[in-house]
């Protein structure tokens, strides 16, 4: 499947957009996008993609991946997602 695919999500093309510019998206944006991004490219484009991102180096992406084919992760649904981002903000 063609990373096109990904930008069709507002959120994962959020999340592409700000990897490739090399920001950092903290873990859980990280999670969360190698979650999904695993079946839409390369795992060595991922890995490269994640690396750019913030404090995340190279071998720290590998292990996340890693971690994500190993346990077969779903990502969370957008409602978990909402969700956990209004308890982090504080407006529960």
């Amino acid at each position: 499947m063609p990373v096109g695919d990904l930008r069709r999500s507002p959120m994962m093309s959020h999340l592409l957009d700000a990897l490739e510019r090399g920001e950092d998206i903290g873990h859980y944006g990280r999670l969360t996008f190698a979650m999904v991004a695993c079946h839409y490219m390369d795992i060595e484009e991922l890995v490269r993609l994640l690396a750019r991102g913030g404090d995340t180096d190279e071998r720290k992406a590998q292990a996340l991946v890693k971690q994500v084919e190993d346990h077969d992760y779903n990502p969370p649904r957008r409602e978990r997602i909402r969700a956990d981002w209004r308890v982090f903000c504080g407006n529960s």
